[in-house]
């Protein structure tokens, strides 16, 4: 089974570069991370710190954002990676089982591929952790040195070297993380009968029945739970400074998103019929045909457009938050009488960051799902559409796709302005709730036209040929 394995993938190796590209620079993140946290917890880092009068452990706590963030990005992305890759791949395992392959064959050559895609990712970006540490671990430590009063002193770190656990740790991760997404939806591929996808009803979908009914209560537990860690300690009287309580309530509403953020993305798949549903109201209201067919096509593959929308939505979310967050925190300070000039350069590398890795992740998805896009449109080319209306019916599926991640991205940003507007309110006097709504709006157009440019590209070079060709190619 392993030389099949290989032989498909190395028959479409083209078609795996953008996957193997996001899990490379999701794992240098991680490698970044793991080599900056192993050298500040040496022995020798720790005792040169403690010399100079400095407190060790300040030098992580500086990074535990960045660390939450990437970790995040890490599990997010892969996941969406593992998941979408055996959404693109059942449909060859499924000839298999016609062929005599067993269920347990086929889920092991689907662990089998994966895991191969991975590893080569993994390996690159282990790989490129290491130079890139050596440039970006002094920036860590530049970002310490504002938590302390005079800076560092007279600190003389001991020279940096990359750690041979965090490059083997990075690489495992990488390829665990991949192989959790695609844990789940291989075991529901392997079950498929293959007379069911042979007539085209064989696609992972979205659950139904007691496994809907988890899923809604999973992602609303993990809701609750955000908001009563959040407002845990409310009624309590006031023992702090005022600038202690204030940074208590930005640590408090950023946990917030982010535990939100988790329910968010447990929720995805079963909002994402829902809301393109309403997208399909919406367009029959405004006597737009082609978004009507967009908005129906666009919920027939219900499953890959979730792993194209789940990393937008997850990065638009953490990033509204982050700035939702630093923009009330100084405007408390302002109401409180304590002005203070926020440097908002970290959150910007941050939000930077997450732009990056979440439009690539999802220029995956949509690349896995190549093939399917270009037979699409060779079927409504042959009920009559022209090639102009078939690109302004994927300019509507953009359109829907993209403000179905913006109404998901709000529900952590709606978390962290309502944690803000109530403790606020016990602090200044006034709900205080400083959402930047130009750079939602913004975001979300940029994800539309990044969305519609990305499947234009897959489809464009099919639109110059025949129908008939295209058919034959299949």
């Amino acid at each position: 089974m392993a030389r099949y394995v290989l032989r498909v993938f190395r028959d479409n190796v083209t078609g795996w570069v953008p996957t193997i590209l996001v899990v490379a620079v999701v794992t240098t993140l991680v490698g970044i991370c793991m080599n900056q946290f192993v050298w500040t917890s040496s022995p020798s880092f720790t005792l040169a710190a403690r010399q100079a009068g400095l407190d060790p452990a300040e030098f992580g706590m500086v990074s535990v954002t960045i660390y939450v963030v990437v970790s995040l990005l890490a599990f997010f992305s892969l996941t969406v990676v593992g998941s979408a890759t055996v959404n693109r791949i059942h449909g060859t395992f499924a000839q298999w089982r016609l062929m005599g392959a067993s269920p347990s064959q086929v889920l092991a050559s689907m662990w089998m591929l994966v895991g191969v895609a991975s590893l080569f990712g993994s390996l690159i970006g282990s790989l490129a952790a290491v130079p890139a540490s050596l440039l970006a671990v002094p920036e860590f430590n530049a970002m310490a040195a504002e938590s302390f009063a005079d800076g560092f002193g007279s600190f003389a770190p001991p020279a940096f070297t990359p750690s041979m656990a965090a490059w083997l740790g990075s690489l495992l991760l990488g390829v665990a993380t991949c192989m959790l997404g695609a844990s789940i939806p291989s075991l529901r591929a392997a079950k498929i009968r293959p007379i069911e996808v042979i007539r085209g009803t064989g696609a992972i979908g979205i659950r139904h029945g007691w496994r809907s009914w988890a899923h809604w209560a999973l992602g609303l537990i993990v809701m609750a739970a955000a908001l009563a860690l959040a407002f845990s300690g409310m009624g309590t009287p006031r023992t702090l400074a005022f600038g202690q309580e204030a940074g208590q309530t930005f640590n408090s509403a950023l946990w917030a998103g982010i535990i939100a953020s988790f329910g968010m993305y447990i929720l995805v798949s079963m909002l994402i019929p829902i809301l393109l549903g309403i997208g399909r109201v919406v367009c029959r209201l405004c006597g737009s045909a082609t978004g009507v067919l967009a908005a129906r096509s666009a919920k027939a593959k219900a499953a890959s457009n979730t792993n194209t929308i789940a990393p937008l939505a997850l990065a638009m979310g953490l990033s509204v938050t982050l700035l939702t967050c630093a923009r009330s925190y100084g405007r408390i300070l302002a109401l409180g009488g304590h002005p203070k000039s926020l440097n908002y350069a970290d959150s910007l590398l941050l939000i930077t960051m997450l732009c990056i890795v979440s439009l690539a992740t999802s220029m995956a998805v949509i690349a896995l799902s190549n093939r399917s896009m270009v037979a699409d449109q060779a079927l409504l080319r042959s009920i009559g559409l022209s090639p102009r209306r078939v690109i302004r019916m994927y300019l509507w599926q953009s359109l829907q796709l993209a403000a179905g991640a913006v109404i998901l991205s709000l529900i952590p940003v709606a978390v962290s302005a309502s944690v803000f507007a109530a403790r606020s309110a016990a602090l200044v006097g006034i709900p205080v709730a400083e959402i930047p709504w130009p750079g939602v709006i913004g975001m979300g157009t940029a994800c539309w036209l990044a969305l519609f440019l990305i499947q234009f590209t897959q489809i464009r070079p099919a639109l110059h040929r025949s129908v008939a060709d295209t058919i034959r190619t299949r």
